[in-house]
């Protein structure tokens, strides 16, 4: 009986350590397939990336191209203007999209400071006037754009003044979550989100009429690629002299392949009740030296995205900020 208790002891510690051996090499199977999955994932997010790179420098090709084949405009009619252009690609595809930044609002041009007073206090410059005019053309009731504008000033000028209806570090730092106004030019337009009365409603809202130019405060409108659903944009600019069905007019009277010049544009007879001094005429032009590329590439499952700045210099073309995820 003793030996046969002894056998029956052995046959179990031998069946735990073949369960053991089992359930470990069944852990290191999917160890290795998980490294294994973790390896490739990284080889086509890689591979996606070097991709999407190449669809900036395809980009580049393609704006330089039309600068030589054009007489100093740039326009819609062009290569660069092409949409949702589609590259097959080993595994993959390659997609890009190029936008012109002279046909958004430079949200930086607000933050610059004013020269002039009126009542003792800095006279809104003409940027601002016409931020809060774009405003207001999108449904924003005349206090509140000003306020915004105000706040909008506050947080990127270099001072710690608040305007009327502005903030400074006092307001932001009041917040359940404390922090300070920029006091700098912002380098991307979601960076409006932090500014005070920019809720998601308000942003949403004015989304596809504002942009930011890294390191450029200038607002300039290029005629030649600003759109018909942009006429809000249009208005703005032109400090709400023009309706918004005035404005598509505008635009949707423009040639196929822009405007030679821009005395052409002012020429234009759905122009002729504006007051255009040559403050406000020097804000447009029939031209862009600041591009945005939205690229984006598929290896399999991995998918990159990439958004650059790229400026203009002459013929040649350099990129300014590079930003991957596909911020709004």
């Amino acid at each position: 009986m003793g030996g046969q208790k002894q056998r029956g002891v052995a046959l179990i510690v031998v069946m735990l350590i073949v369960a053991m051996v089992v359930v470990i090499a069944t852990n290191i199977t999917s160890r290795n397939q998980l490294s294994m999955r973790r390896t490739l994932n990284m080889a086509q997010y890689d591979q996606a990336y070097w991709y999407a790179m190449s669809a900036e420098e395809l980009a580049i090709k393609v704006l330089k191209q039309d600068f030589e084949d054009a007489e100093g405009t740039v326009h819609l009619q062009q290569y660069w203007a092409l949409a949702n252009v589609v590259f097959p690609a080993e595994y993959g595809e390659i997609v890009g999209e190029i936008n012109d930044m002279r046909a958004c609002f430079n949200v930086n041009a607000v933050g610059e400071p004013s020269i002039n007073t009126e009542n003792n206090q800095p006279k809104m410059t003409l940027a601002a006037r016409q931020f809060q005019a774009m405003l207001i053309s999108l449904g924003v009731d005349e206090f509140g754009a000003e306020q915004l504008t105000q706040t909008l000033k506050d947080y990127i000028d270099t001072d710690s003044v608040s305007s009327a209806y502005g903030a400074e570090d006092a307001e932001y730092e009041s917040r359940n979550v404390p922090y300070r106004a920029a006091n700098t030019l912002m380098q991307h337009r979601s960076e409006l989100r932090a500014v005070l009365g920019f809720n998601q409603n308000v942003y949403l809202n004015i989304l596809d009429y504002v942009c930011a130019i890294p390191g450029d405060s200038r607002q300039i409108l290029n005629v030649n690629t600003v759109k018909v659903e942009q006429a809000a944009l249009l208005v703005g600019m032109l400090e709400n002299q023009v309706s918004i069905s005035e404005a598509e007019s505008i635009i949707n009277e423009r040639p196929a392949d822009g405007y030679g010049t821009i005395e052409e544009f002012w020429e234009s007879s759905s122009l002729s009740s504006v007051e255009a001094e040559d403050d406000l005429k020097s804000s447009f032009v029939v031209d862009s030296e600041y591009f945005l590329l939205h690229a984006g590439a598929k290896v399999d499952n991995a998918i990159f995205r990439m958004d650059s700045v790229l400026k203009r210099n002459g013929n040649n073309l350099e990129v300014l900020t590079r930003q991957y995820g596909g911020q709004q």
